[in-house]
């Protein structure tokens, strides 16, 4: 069953036909949408309006209010490891009483290990307040043999501290504490 037919006039254009050849209409391509259009723009406008009054209402709370972030301690520790992106194992330095006790083997920390209490530590002034020198301190778990069974072993937890020369990342003093 044949409703109709159509013939292209011209581009754009077409003869609408019935199914026994009468002419019925003539039809054109719709025109194409405009890149923004008048109702697009009375939106736009009134979104701009929004944001200016939610701007201006936020700075005028911020001025009679104080408005703080507060992070977590293991958002700020992740950030603080991504600005100390130069420091490496290999880039930390000894002084000559810290290489001294690295030689005893129940004070020896890998470089590895006291890098990472670096970088991800608790950072506090120096105890002594010296300019330059930082204190920090993470806790660690170390394997150590268990006194009451021979032979086998424990996880023990210890708190381990870094003193550090910021300046050229020299290592002036470490300890673990229990």
């Amino acid at each position: 069953m044949c409703i109709g037919y159509s013939v292209a006039q011209a581009p754009g254009l077409w003869r609408i036909y019935d199914a026994d050849g009468v002419f019925v209409r003539l039809e054109e391509a719709p025109l194409e949408a405009p890149l923004i259009d008048p109702t697009d723009l009375a939106l736009i406008a009134f979104g701009v309006f929004r944001l200016f009054r939610v701007g201006k209402a936020l700075l005028e709370s911020g001025v009679k209010t104080a408005v703080t972030v507060k992070l977590s301690q293991a958002t700020v520790s992740i950030l603080r490891g991504r600005l100390k992106m130069g420091l490496s194992a290999r880039a930390i330095r000894m002084s000559e009483s810290s290489a001294k006790h690295m030689l005893t083997p129940g004070r020896y920390v890998p470089l590895q290990i006291q890098e990472k209490v670096i970088r991800y530590g608790a950072r506090t002034a120096d105890p002594r307040k010296k300019p330059g020198i930082f204190r920090y301190e993470a806790r660690i778990y170390k394997l150590v043999e268990d006194r009451q069974n021979k032979g086998s072993y424990i996880y023990k937890s210890y708190r381990l501290e870094v003193l550090v020369r910021e300046a050229d990342w020299t290592i002036m003093h470490f300890q673990y504490m229990p």
